[in-house]
Formats: structure tokens, C-alpha cells, sequence
């Protein structure tokens, strides 16, 4: 899917060189974006798998907030012009750089790198529109396939060592547990709880928690009839403020808009600069 992304962006979008990169979630709380494919020094499709680097905190959340801000994208008006070939970057040049967020649900997927390394031709404001708007539907397909995976991750309940399980068992049970009596309980530190429960449930014990919260309240405020903030109490937020944040996180807007045009086939959605093209 991502090969034919970047072909894609230059044969339908126009764009004379394209890359993506995307965020690993298991780097987290390190944001590394690693490399897929890209565009060679002569319109080539190249693998850059091979390929990653690490964006600072500062320029991890300026990407993210790009949409946020009224933006589409980022543009670098000298930077470098790099071919990746055999996982080493080659310089062939300088000129403009753009820099394109893949955003779904306030998240940073990636980023699309785009120039003009190969004809130096001026940038396209046309193109780069239509180019956000493209990363923008490519995000959300990506968001959608890891959703997928997770939950095929979450049913593999034979796959899961004792430890893990016991902590599923418990959450389930009373999502409001804490890992650290959890990993008491278990005679486990909790930073060894924490890894071993991302490794085989592929989220974290603090989303795996937001996930149950969520979908408890959307079994109460239907019998309810619609009051949000005692279906939110009841399912086990400790305010309404923290239930928006995770509503908003997960499902990728508010409470009260998803409930005006809801669909009965939701489910909670996981959360996964050195400039490039």
C-alpha cells in the first residue's frame, strides 16, 4: 500500500519526488519515524525501509499540530536534497522542501516528503492542496489497518503469557486498577508489566484501560437515554474534562458529535527533523 502511495503522489498528484516515513509506536515515548518508499535522483521508486531518524519533541508537536493551526504543511525554503540508496542517504542538491503531517484522530502517522530535486521546478501550490488532502485519506487508512491488527492482538487470549493475562482478567473486571498494584500483586516491577503487556497486546495498559472505559460508556448512555456526563461517571472517568480528552483521542471527535450521527459499528481506534525527500 505504501509503494503505490508514492507512486500515487507523482503520477496522479504531479509531485516530481516523494517519500513516507511513519511513526513507530513501539519507539514510543521516542518519536521515530522510519522510512518506506521513496523517490530516487532519477524519478525511481526506492525502498527506504533501511532508513529512520528521530524527531525532537518540539518537532514531533509542531507536526502534529499542522492541521491543528490552520496549515497543511510545512515548507523549508533551502534544504537538502537526499536519494536513499542501501539504507545511506546522498545529497544531490538544495532547493524548497515540503513536509506534509499524516494526522488521523490528533495523531501524527507520518510525514510525506515532497521537491524538486531532478527539474529544480518552483513549487506548486495546486499540488501540494491535493497532496494534503491525499495524506490526509492515507492516514486514516493506515490508523484503520493498525486498528485492525490490535484487535486481532486482543483475541489472541491462547497467545498470552499468565502475567498478561491476569492483568486483562483484572482490568476487565475493574478498569480502574492501577498497573503499579497489578504489578505488585503479580510480584512484577511495573515498568516490566508495562513492556510485556504493550509487547503481546500491542497497546498500553493506560489505552487498553481508555478502550474498556469507552466502550462501557457507550453501553450505558444508551440506557441512559443520552446523559454523557453519568454515563461517562459511571463508566469510570474521573471527570468529564478526562473523558472528552480520551473520547476525543480515540474516536477522533467529541462525544456529542459522534452521538448525533453514530454507527452501531464503532470500535475504539488504537493510538503507533532531518529534512529529506
Amino acid at each position: 500500500m505504501l509503494r503505490r502511495a508514492v507512486e500515487l503522489a507523482r503520477e496522479c498528484i504531479g509531485l516530481e519526488r516523494a517519500a513516507l516515513y511513519l511513526l513507530d509506536p513501539s519507539a514510543a515515548p521516542r518519536h521515530v519515524l522510519r522510512g518506506t518508499w521513496g523517490t530516487g535522483a532519477d524519478g525511481q521508486t526506492t525502498d527506504e525501509r533501511g532508513v529512520h531518524f528521530e524527531c525532537a519533541d518540539d518537532d514531533y508537536e509542531a507536526l502534529r499540530r499542522i492541521p491543528q493551526n490552520g496549515a497543511r504543511w510545512l515548507y523549508c525554503e533551502r534544504a537538502r536534497h537526499l536519494t536513499q540508496e542501501s539504507g545511506k542517504s546522498t545529497v544531490i542538491g538544495h532547493g524548497w522542501l515540503v513536509i506534509t503531517p499524516l494526522v488521523a484522530a490528533g495523531e501524527l502517522i507520518g510525514v510525506m516528503f515532497n521537491d524538486t530535486a531532478i527539474t529544480h521546478a518552483p513549487m506548486d501550490e495546486g499540488q501540494q492542496v491535493r497532496a494534503a488532502v491525499f495524506c490526509s485519506l492515507l492516514a486514516n487508512a493506515i490508523l484503520s489497518r493498525r486498528s485492525a491488527a490490535v484487535s486481532r492482538a486482543l483475541r489472541r487470549a491462547s497467545e498470552r503469557s499468565p502475567s498478561v493475562q491476569r492483568v486483562v482478567d483484572a482490568l476487565n473486571q475493574d478498569p480502574l486498577v492501577s498497573a503499579q498494584r497489578l504489578a505488585g500483586e503479580i510480584g512484577i516491577s511495573s515498568g516490566h508489566l508495562s513492556w510485556l503487556f504493550k509487547a503481546e497486546m500491542g497497546v498500553s495498559v493506560v489505552e487498553y484501560r481508555n478502550r474498556l472505559r469507552i466502550e462501557r460508556f457507550f453501553k450505558l448512555v444508551d440506557r441512559s437515554g443520552g446523559n454523557l456526563l453519568d454515563a461517562a461517571m459511571e463508566a469510570g472517568f474521573g471527570s468529564y474534562s478526562q473523558f472528552h480528552r480520551v473520547f476525543r483521542k480515540l474516536v477522533g471527535t467529541t462525544p456529542r458529535e459522534y452521538l448525533t450521527g453514530r454507527t452501531p459499528s464503532w470500535r475504539p481506534k488504537p493510538r503507533s527533523r532531518e529534512a529529506r525527500s
